[in-house]
């Protein structure tokens, strides 16, 4: 009971004293609630390339470890650093049964390997392609700076915020004093590319990953861009 009684006086003492001051809470005072809006668009720089190799994908004996090696020597001929770019993701084995002959273990890995344009992107899907691998997706797009973008974007909202409550102040002939609450409202990551390479455009073709044919070459693969928006809702005194 005394401890009830105590926070009661403390909390009619703090009541007292806030209205003997003559402050007044921002909802009891002349202000403009805004949101400002901002969209950054970006190029990404680091792409996410999923890679799949499968012992039964190849009619001649070469075994996992063979074409994996093989990649590497093309990954490297292009100047990627595969030490810092490329990784292994899984790796597993299963059993094929066979109605004649001996039941044999068939090995599957799974690489992920990162590039930073889409002109190395069409050049190791033309060298992969000699080689024989062909499962290859995207599986996300992103930007190295991507998390000062965010940043970014969001400090640009608010200022929007800003410059559109002193439009609004003006149109009514007064001025707009401190903010009063600041709050943020999303910041989201659009045409972003997820999935099987929805938004590659291999330059020529309409398909995602173009004709199958030896005769034509990748020049260049055009990457969708990343859309940033971020929203922040303001509110400033109103003089």
């Amino acid at each position: 009971m005394k401890i009830t009684n105590h926070l009661f006086f403390a909390l009619l003492f703090t009541i007292m004293s806030f209205s003997q001051n003559g402050q007044k809470n921002f909802i009891d005072q002349p202000y403009i609630e805004v949101t400002g809006q901002i969209e950054t668009e970006i190029i990404p720089n680091e792409i996410y390339l999923n890679i799949e190799l499968d012992e039964n994908d190849k009619k001649g004996k070469i075994s996992i470890e063979q074409q994996e090696n093989q990649m590497i020597v093309v990954l490297k001929s292009l100047k990627i650093d595969v030490d810092k770019n490329f990784s292994i993701l899984d790796f597993n084995g299963y059993y094929k049964r066979k109605f004649l002959g001996d039941d044999k273990v068939t090995k599957k890995k799974h690489y992920e390997l990162i590039v930073n344009d889409g002109e190395t992107l069409g050049k190791v899907y033309q060298a992969l392609d000699r080689i024989d691998v062909s499962n290859i997706h995207i599986t996300r797009t992103s930007h190295s700076d991507i998390e000062k973008i965010r940043r970014d974007t969001k400090l640009k909202a608010l200022k929007a915020a800003k410059e559109k409550a002193n439009d609004y102040a003006k149109a009514i002939n007064q001025t707009i004093g401190r903010a009063l609450f600041i709050q943020e409202l999303s910041t989201n990551n659009i045409n972003s590319l997820n999935g099987n390479a929805n938004g590659i455009m291999i330059r020529g073709y309409s398909s995602a990953y173009g004709a199958r044919s030896k005769e034509y070459k990748i020049q260049d693969l055009n990457i969708k861009s990343i859309t940033i928006t971020a929203s922040v809702m303001a509110k400033f005194s109103l003089n």
